[in-house]
């Protein structure tokens, strides 16, 4: 039972971790998409552009060369452990990965829910888009529909389909639709497991995937494979690095000896990623919490996007919303963000997170779905709207603020 802790001043290379419970996730037959899919998109995202690889043999091929899949699968539980072991770019450091991965993640949703089909076609708007909780409760009915029907529908990365996006989508063990990658693990002082280790009381030891058989041209001992196997272990730390500045990402190449000024460009798909950083990241707000109502509301402003505590409406209309969604014991929410309207600015919309979901039309709480509460600070009126798709909201029910 060995594992690594994670310090946060060290270079990291790109890993994820993984899994989900078979039994909660009857519907997915193959078990190797959705890992499969993960080395598509971490390969695609720090690797320059190559037109040479057409087709998608030759691009697992080239994958496999850089990414070293560890496996603890069990007949209960799916378990893989993706390593950028031979990495074409490092990590300035856990925080920076943490982002990176949250923000592909974001990307990939968005990515699901602009594509059209003759089997999915959806309209939201940029507030329901926001945020990626927001994006998995809206994607959550037709999660089967586009496993099983949007195989031809393509992305910007090279063999991935719409239908292979979908299987990062996964069912916990309380029934919850969440990600299969786990983004818990780039904490600060997260423990990893190493190979061939087992935890307490198991019988998975973290071995070698057979499936996806790393780098095959080459037979690596066993000491080698436990050294390619640690996220920190940099023999030769002269890689590109990836680290944030001005909330955005950017790619140093000082260690490199003479550097190309341009091959920072070439990581183009890096560079793009900047435009679907979700702000709400940098607080890192927690996605289930349970507010005490005797506690001052002033705890939770610091996690609140796009709140500015300084102009009055927000700061009085932010207490009403909050006795509201803390008035039932067993259903307690926060406010997630609070956004002005584009051309109405008498509007505040607050975003309900939490367990906070009252529906007006279905007069009771959605177990998954979102729910937001306008406020028009003019005419002193609220309303909640709900943001199930299934919900007709083209008419609001306004009530008086009293």
């Amino acid at each position: 039972r060995f594992k690594t802790v994670l310090d946060f001043n060290l270079s990291y290379d790109t890993y994820i971790d993984f899994e989900y419970f078979i039994d909660k996730n009857l519907y997915i037959e193959d078990h190797y998409k959705g890992p499969m899919s993960c080395l598509k998109i971490l390969y695609y995202f720090l690797n320059v552009p190559n037109d040479t690889i057409n087709t998608s043999e030759s691009y697992t091929k080239n994958i496999l060369k850089q990414f070293l899949v560890l496996e603890a699968s069990t007949s209960e539980k799916i378990s893989y452990h993706l390593i950028h072991a031979n990495p074409s770019a490092l990590f300035q450091n856990t925080t920076t990965l943490r982002i990176f991965m949250k923000t592909i993640i974001h990307f990939l949703l968005l990515s699901i829910i602009q594509h059209k089909c003759t089997t999915f076609n959806i309209n939201l708007t940029v507030q329901e888009c926001a945020t990626t909780s927001n994006l998995i409760n809206q994607l959550v009915p037709f999660v089967n529909t586009l496993r099983k029907h949007c195989n031809r529908c393509n992305t910007s990365i090279p063999f991935l389909s719409i239908a292979d996006i979908a299987y990062l989508l996964v069912q916990n063990k309380t029934n919850q639709w969440t990600l299969a990658i786990d983004t818990n693990v780039y904490s600060k002082n997260q423990q990893l497991r190493l190979f061939e280790s087992v935890k307490y009381g198991k019988n998975n030891p973290l071995v070698l995937s057979t499936k996806f058989p790393f780098h095959s041209e080459i037979q690596y001992s066993y000491p080698n494979l436990l050294k390619k196997s640690l996220i920190t272990f940099m023999e030769h730390d002269i890689k590109p690095k990836i680290y944030l500045k001005d909330k955005n990402f950017v790619v140093d190449l000082s260690s490199i000896s003479n550097p190309i000024n341009t091959l920072s460009y070439n990581f183009i798909h890096v560079n793009l990623l900047n435009q679907y950083i979700d702000p709400s990241i940098f607080y890192n707000p927690p996605t289930n919490i349970n507010i005490d109502r005797n506690l001052p509301k002033s705890k939770h402003f610091n996690t609140i996007e796009n709140l500015s505590l300084s102009i009055p409406d927000m700061q009085m209309f932010l207490n009403f919303v909050e006795n509201i969604i803390t008035s039932e014991s067993t259903h307690q929410g926060y406010v997630h963000s609070c956004i002005r309207g584009t051309y109405n600015k008498n509007l505040l919309f607050f975003n309900i997170a939490g367990n906070y979901r009252f529906c007006p039309k279905k007069n009771d709480h959605h177990k998954r779905n979102t729910v937001a509460i306008m406020v028009d600070t003019k005419n002193y009126i609220y309303c909640t709207r709900c943001k199930d798709i299934e919900c007709n909201n083209t008419i609001l029910s306004w009530k008086k603020i009293k």
